[in-house]
């Protein structure tokens, strides 16, 4: 024999619950359907941002993030650098991502670089 009960909502609305083995399994596979659309958002979050803008250069992560070395060049822990040029009103700008892809619109992305090449020469 099943059992219904009238359930109150948060908002005011009455929704009816089946306590019946059949109502448990259609809450669960609901809980596990919603479990599975939080963890898809969460990994949608966690990559890095399309076309985020530092000067004229479109990086990954918005604003270069690699480490500098003591001579004061970016450089990558993991992947390999891919550079590109750019130039904003008369300075050309370098733009560069470590991935571990075959070009610089490839990932994954491990971090972002920029740099000024020339103050003069656009």
């Amino acid at each position: 024999m099943r059992k219904r009960q009238l359930v109150q909502a948060a908002h005011g609305d009455a929704a009816t619950l089946d306590s019946g083995r059949r109502g448990f399994l259609g809450w669960m596979g609901k809980i596990g359907v919603g479990a599975v659309g939080v963890a898809a958002g969460i990994g949608a979050l966690q990559k890095p941002a399309a076309a985020a803008t530092w000067r004229c250069c479109n990086l990954a992560f918005g604003q270069p993030n690699c480490p500098i070395n003591s001579s004061g060049s970016a450089y990558c822990r993991k992947g390999s650098m891919k550079v590109w040029y750019c130039c904003t009103g008369s300075r050309k700008y370098a733009c560069g991502e470590c991935t571990g892809g075959s070009s610089c619109g490839s990932g994954p992305f491990y971090c972002s670089a920029g740099w000024t090449v020339r103050a003069n020469s656009c």
